[in-house]
């Protein structure tokens, strides 16, 4: 029984202890809340309390009442601990900056920079470096102040500003620092044009505009380059020199409106525009009131006309007249009017003869134009040229290499018809065939007269033959030769005869040439010679001079020839001193027994004839 009422009262007492315990919790945990509602803090000398008077330290502690009762009073008196001072916070600055309001980063209007110090400790600083490399340094120190850099402080190019804290010691405050780049280009690029001539000349058909632009050193530099001509664009390039061509049509003499844009990396923009006067035409002309090659028994009135859609420069007219007899006479230029646009003069043509007109007109451009034209006052046939040139002549080949128009000259319109061997032959064709040919041309003007030319011809493709006559190739002639040179054709010609390399004097009206040669030794005889046709042809000859033989040599001579052959003997002969003469002397032998037996003969035969 004892044990049991121990155990019970062990119990009470645990649940005394713990019910204590419970309550220190909770008013630890209030006194947390509290601080939590009032932002953390509690400013007591400016200073952040957190914490609470109450110091509880674990352990057994009364039981809870039922009701509100007092809290337990310590059982001796505490001493409160005293508050850790806080740090003194360092808020960081307010810096305020435009966003580029250009391209690329950069900044085409000057920006303006602030700067405020917001925190009661500490320092801002900061460092700006312009353009030019001028810097501006300064500090804030109190709360609210503030520092303004720009917009005049800034300059074109690359621009820098370093902002920082620093403590009360002179330390930077970690992560205050900051540092931006500020590109500045407020300035349009600079634009020249030029051309070849000058942007105030006439250019024909197109001129090349040339284009040079500039951004300054600290610009942004060129981005891109448009041409146009009028509305229409001519091309774009992104170098800073460029040469567009420029091909639009001036009218009335109105310039072609160029416009060149130019934009750089910063958004920039400029603009030029010039005028440019280009002409892609000559001047338009015409020869009114007559037809060109008009055959005519009637007076004629001759309008010239000349007008330019931009700048007609100048306007003549040159009129020639042939007369009848062949006399040659310039008519006298009248005076030009204006008729709307065109200049006009008028000409009449009344007198016989052959008129040959041109006008002439220029523009601002340079452009030149011409017109002529032909008119017959009294009729005439029409005339074939070049065909009696042909008649009687040699050729090798026939081929007509003159054009209609140098064929057949008329002032009217004409039919033609070109026969050769009474065939259709079209201009240009070559012809090989020999022998005798006959060439006609007929032609017909629109008056209905007529005219007919006729040519005979020979084609010849045949090399002149050359004769020599009393003569032979290779002969021997004693003392001397007389020989003839002639053409097989008597109408070919020799042009040269040259006798051992002298060249001989010829009679242009002989066609048979002799010549003697006296001097011992070979001689050779060349000749040349050509027909009408243009053929030629060459010829030589070889022959020999020789003394006239005794009867005792022409007796020897056939003996020689028979024992002793001249070329074997030579051949034989030929390094052979010892034998050769060996065999010199046999010859002579033998030579000396056929005289011997020949003289003999002749006495017994003269014996016999007595």
């Amino acid at each position: 029984m004892g044990r049991k009422i121990r155990e019970i009262t062990v119990i009470i007492i645990i649940m005394l202890a713990v019910s204590v315990t419970g309550t220190v919790k909770e008013s630890k945990s209030l006194a947390k809340d509290i601080a939590d509602k009032d932002g953390g803090k509690s400013q007591t000398g400016g200073r952040i309390n957190t914490e609470n008077n109450a110091d509880v330290e674990g352990g057994e502690g009364p039981e809870e009442p039922e009701g509100p009762e007092e809290p337990e009073e310590p059982e001796g008196p505490v001493e409160p601990e005293e508050p850790e001072e806080p740090e003194k916070p360092i808020e960081k600055y307010e810096f305020k900056c435009p966003a580029p309001d250009g391209k690329s980063g950069y900044y085409v209007t000057l920006p303006k920079i602030e700067i405020i110090h917001v925190s009661e400790y500490g320092v801002t600083k900061f460092s700006f470096v312009d353009g030019n490399g001028g810097t501006v340094k300064g500090e804030l120190a109190k709360n609210g102040d503030r520092a303004c850099i720009g917009p005049e402080q800034f300059k074109e190019g690359g621009n820098s500003i370093s902002v920082w804290m620093e403590d009360e010691d002179g330390g930077k405050v970690e992560d205050s620092e900051y540092s931006k780049q500020l590109l500045v280009d407020t300035a349009a690029p600079d634009i020249q044009l030029w051309a070849p001539l000058g942007l105030d000349a006439w250019y024909q058909r197109e001129a090349m505009l040339s284009v040079k632009c500039s951004d300054g050193e600290k610009g942004s530099q060129i981005e891109q380059i448009s041409a146009y001509a009028g509305k229409q664009l001519i091309g774009t390039t992104p170098n800073a020199q460029a040469a567009f061509l420029i091909s639009q049509k001036s009218v009335q003499g109105n310039g072609v409106s160029v416009t060149v844009h130019v934009v750089d990396k910063a958004g920039n923009e400029k603009e030029v525009s010039r005028r440019m006067y280009i002409d892609n035409a000559p001047p338009d002309i015409a020869i009114q009131g007559i037809d060109n090659y008009m055959i005519t028994s009637r007076p004629a009135e001759v309008c010239y006309r000349a007008e330019d859609d931009n700048i007609l420069g100048s306007a003549t007219v040159r009129n020639m007249r042939e007369g009848p007899e062949g006399d040659v006479e310039e008519l006298t230029e009248n005076e030009w009017t204006s008729e709307g646009a065109a200049r006009i003069m008028r000409q009449q043509l009344s007198e016989d003869g052959i008129y040959k007109m041109e006008l002439t007109a220029s523009d601002g451009a340079g452009f030149v134009r011409s017109r002529s034209a032909q008119v017959i006052v009294d009729k005439k046939n029409p005339v074939i040229r070049f065909v009696d040139e042909l008649d009687g002549q040699f050729v090798r080949e026939f081929q007509w290499s003159h054009t209609l128009e140098e064929t057949i000259k008329d002032f009217t319109t004409y039919a033609y018809e070109i026969r050769l061997d009474g065939k259709m032959y079209p201009p240009g064709k070559n012809v090989k065939t020999e022998g005798v040919h006959t060439f006609l041309v007929k032609a017909v003007d629109a008056a209905g007269n007529k005219a007919e030319a006729r040519a005979r011809f020979m084609i010849d493709r045949t090399p002149p033959e050359i004769v020599f006559a009393d003569i032979k190739e290779g002969g021997e002639y004693e003392e001397t030769c007389t020989f003839k040179v002639l053409l097989d054709n008597k109408n070919d010609m020799i042009e040269e005869i040259w006798i051992d390399g002298e060249k001989q004097t010829l009679n242009a009206r002989s066609k048979v040439y002799q010549y003697t040669v006296q001097e011992y030794g070979e001689h050779i005889v060349k000749v040349k010679a050509r027909d009408k046709a243009g053929n030629q042809s060459e010829a030589d000859l070889g022959f020999v001079i020789v003394k006239k033989e005794t009867i005792f040599e022409k007796i020897i001579k056939p003996v020689r020839k028979r024992f002793v052959p001249e070329s074997k003997a030579a051949k034989e002969t030929e390094g052979k001193p010892d034998g050769g003469t060996f065999k010199s002397g046999f010859v002579l032998i033998l030579s000396i027994a056929a005289a011997g037996t020949v003289a003999a003969g002749a006495v017994l035969y003269r014996k016999r004839k007595k």
